[in-house]
């Protein structure tokens, strides 16, 4: 059962539209100053989780912070300068998304949700602070596909989007992490679009377009760079994945692959968004979720 409220659909509803947002053009007003919309919409989302106690004034200023950071990284050029405000950031992106800032409340959709009965039940929680990491670092460190012919290059990867997905889970099943098992919820289609909103965009952009972008702008003299860059940040991913088990985290870390692989290729974060996406979705949908429970 779907834990709902009005503060909750109306702060995550915005958040989610501000993600979304990413993909529109910047409005430019009168006065010549371009006003990206998602910014505004973040604001809107903000202001609505203060108002209905889903933020504190703590959460903000980390949010406030974490932008200032973002934006002054961006804008800054080579030399030490540069290094540590783009270290900075790094950290405090991480620590966000691992949610250790006060004041996001982070309320549960779903609580101790039996998704399959070879697992242990579920609890999914709607993570204000990991997605709006996220949504900052994407707005200022990736390039959205806008046009018809940059879609046709995310398009012409689809044999690594659906390729990283029957390349690991079978894999998962042969190290006995999951097991097939076909299902379908009316949650599927909640999960789904959360996953690729607050998930899937969130990490994408924290290891392929930035970790794994920016140490390939540092190795760019190198001809092995890029590779050596994608490598880095799937193994990063697969750490980050450590607390379900080094089984799991092998498994994450070859997914990093074909992600990094799907950006690297394409040069489109989407290519990268849409492999992660197809690769949880048929997760969910066609095996053990999230993993077999220990015997």
């Amino acid at each position: 059962m779907l834990h709902l409220s009005v503060a909750l659909v109306t702060t995550y509803g915005l958040l989610a539209l501000a993600v979304c947002a990413l993909w529109l053009a910047p409005l430019k007003l009168r006065s010549g100053v371009d006003v990206p919309p998602w910014l505004c919409l973040l604001v809107l989302a903000c202001a609505s989780g203060v108002a209905t106690g889903l933020l504190s004034l703590q959460a903000l200023a980390a949010i406030a912070v974490l932008g200032a950071l973002a934006y002054a990284a961006k804008r800054s050029q080579s030399g030490p300068l540069h290094v540590f405000l783009m270290v900075a950031m790094g950290c405090m992106m991480l620590a966000m998304s691992l949610h250790r800032f006060p004041g996001f409340v982070n309320p549960p959709l779903v609580t101790d949700m039996v998704i399959s009965a070879a697992a242990e039940p579920v609890t999914h929680r709607l993570n204000f602070d990991k997605a709006a990491a996220g949504l900052i670092l994407f707005a200022l460190f990736c390039v959205p596909a806008r046009t018809r012919e940059q879609w046709r290059e995310v398009g012409r990867h689809y044999w690594i989007i659906l390729g990283t997905p029957l390349l690991v889970l079978p894999l998962g099943v042969l190290v006995g992490d999951v097991d097939v098992d076909l299902k379908l919820f009316a949650y599927t289609p909640v999960f789904i679009a959360l996953n690729l909103l607050f998930t899937c965009v969130t990490e994408e952009a924290f290891f392929r377009g930035f970790i794994q972008e920016q140490l390939a702008r540092a190795m760019q003299r190198w001809k092995a760079g890029p590779g050596i860059a994608m490598c880095v940040a799937a193994l990063l991913f697969g750490l980050a994945h450590a607390g379900g088990g080094w089984p799991f985290a092998g498994l994450a870390s070859l997914a990093g692959l074909g992600y990094g692989y799907a950006y690297l290729r394409s040069k489109r974060i989407e290519t990268a968004i849409l492999a992660h996406l197809a690769l949880n979705g048929i997760h969910f949908i066609a095996f053990t979720y999230p993993r077999l429970s220990p015997a």
